[in-house]
């Protein structure tokens, strides 16, 4: 019995680590028969060696699971009798993630907007709330916000827009090391670059969907539409989403799925889908993709929201009027 013992013993040996949660249960190993003078601490201490942490819980374990083998409310064994050992099972805890990394502060907002963390958690944001890598800026209909990367760069999210801070890292230098990986998911953006976008090594990317924008020391803007109605915000993922983009000052090179690279600059407008990307030559900038303030940076025409519909009814009067004077004049 003491080398079925010592045997059992080196079998079940296993120290129990810090980060774990323990739970014992029923095993197949059991004494056949248990003799006379043994005790159930003289067990434990063979087959467990290692855990005396968790001896009271392996010995009340034990019992429990073996009603016919200790004398009524004790813990004294009866000779003669089988008695089944128990298992540790030891359940990983999951381990503290680092805190995110601050990279930015709300530095204007109108309207509503929120951050969604890493592990699914909203916050409302107000003036000089933080944001972090990771999170998922989102502004409400008719709300607008802006924030001010670590790197001096500045983000003008537009209406009903979605941005993640994908990666956000800034070393020494703003070196290799360094990186600006923003998703843009909905809606649209003006974005005024910092110090990774000026950088000549860091890595720098607005991802959209459509096309990969890469940049070095510029401002412009860009929003993710419903085709050529800009007024109408859409989703990377819809259908008819189609990339429009207007830069202010600088170039920015858009990168389609196949590597192209189509290079916009400053006073040029350009347009992206999953099947090309066109610098529009003539055509005009379609109403909602520029604030006033924006479009008086660029020489292309920029209809506003509107101004559409004002000269249709305009025309629409002039015709009333003349049918007008015409019946008059019968």
């Amino acid at each position: 019995m003491v080398l079925m013992l010592a045997f059992l013993g080196a079998a079940a040996w296993q120290p129990v680590a810090a980060a774990e949660r323990v739970e014992l249960v029923p095993s197949q190993r059991v004494i056949l028969e248990i003799t006379e003078g043994m005790t159930i601490e003289q067990i434990i201490k063979r087959i467990y060696p290692r855990d005396r942490e968790i001896w009271p819980r392996i010995k009340q374990a034990v019992i429990d699971n073996n009603p016919d083998s200790f004398v009524a409310d004790s813990d004294r064994l009866i000779p003669g009798q089988r008695l089944k050992l128990v298992d540790i099972r030891r359940i990983p805890e999951p381990q503290d993630s680092p805190p995110p990394t601050r990279v930015g502060v709300v530095t204007g907002l109108d309207g509503n907007a929120r951050r969604i963390d890493a592990d699914g958690r909203s916050a409302g944001l107000q003036l000089d709330s933080p944001v972090f890598e990771g999170d998922r800026i989102e502004t409400d209909p008719e709300s607008r916000l802006r924030v001010r990367m670590a790197d001096g760069a500045e983000v003008m999210m537009k209406a009903d827009s979605v941005l993640k801070i994908t990666e956000y890292v800034i070393t020494e230098g703003y070196d290799a090391g360094s990186s600006s990986i923003l998703d843009l998911l909905r809606g649209g953006l003006r974005k005024i670059t910092g110090a990774i976008g000026a950088s000549g090594t860091a890595n720098y990317q607005l991802r959209t969907g459509m096309a990969m924008i890469g940049i070095r020391g510029t401002d412009y803007v860009v929003k993710l539409c419903r085709l050529d109605d800009c007024t109408r915000t859409a989703s990377r993922g819809d259908l008819d989403a189609k990339l429009h983009a207007v830069v202010l000052e600088g170039a920015i090179s858009l990168t389609g799925d196949e590597q192209v690279q189509l290079p916009i600059a400053a006073g040029e407008y350009g347009t992206a889908t999953v099947e090309s990307l066109v610098v529009e030559q003539t055509a005009a900038i379609p109403p909602g993709l520029l604030t006033a303030e924006e479009a008086r940076r660029v020489d292309v025409p920029a209809p506003q929201p509107g101004a559409v519909e004002d000269q249709q009814a305009s025309g629409a009067w002039k015709w009333i009027l003349a049918i007008m004077l015409l019946v008059v004049s019968l």
